[in-house]
């Protein structure tokens, strides 16, 4: 069953139905989310928020949209709103990030690395997390969608409601910062 018919559903009595929506977003959700914080405790919070406004504002969905855009649209307003609020700081480069999340620090499935090769690859992706991390929110949304959620131009626009050419100079500003506080580190 797609998403209208689900959404459809849902608005004509049947709640059960959000559960699909649920199971097939929560992941998606919950990534972005934990992207943004770099805390597991704060990303349920922010999933378990996003869904509970989901739900509350189905009769507001516009089905012209992707419904998945509308989703990331929501947690990013919670996210911001918590930002806003110091509910999240920013991450100082000396955090370590506390993660065995595999899809989080991809691993190539090379076996002839070595042990300190490895381990110094999981560094250099931890040191470019931290410097994610320390991004001021604006850049740090267009990081996370384009560069760790795979999202177009097109669909960080939508989920942004930014104009595309906004979408890439700020996206070019955070490569630049990045590269810089990398250059300070290294």
């Amino acid at each position: 069953m797609d998403d209208l018919k689900i959404i459809e559903s849902c608005l004509l009595g049947k709640t059960q139905m959000f559960s699909r929506l649920i199971d097939n977003y929560k992941n998606m959700v919950y990534n972005l989310a934990y992207r943004m914080s770099n805390n597991p405790q704060e990303a349920e919070d922010i999933s378990q928020e996003a869904f509970l406004h989901t739900y509350q504002s189905l009769a507001r969905f516009n089905p012209s949209y992707k419904f998945s855009t509308w989703l990331y649209q929501i947690t990013l307003n919670i996210i911001r709103d918590k930002y806003k609020k110091k509910e999240i700081d920013y991450v100082s480069l000396d955090t370590p990030v506390e993660t065995d999340d595999l899809e989080f620090y991809p691993q190539p499935a090379d076996l002839s690395n070595n042990p300190e090769q490895i381990i110094a690859q999981k560094e250099n992706l931890q040191t470019i997390q931290q410097a994610i991390y320390s991004l001021p929110l604006k850049f740090r949304e267009v990081i996370v969608l384009r560069h760790l959620q795979d999202l177009s131009y097109i669909e960080i626009a939508n989920i942004l409601k930014l104009p595309q050419g906004t979408v890439k100079v700020r996206l070019y500003r955070a490569r630049e910062q990045l590269k810089k506080i990398l250059a300070d580190i290294g």
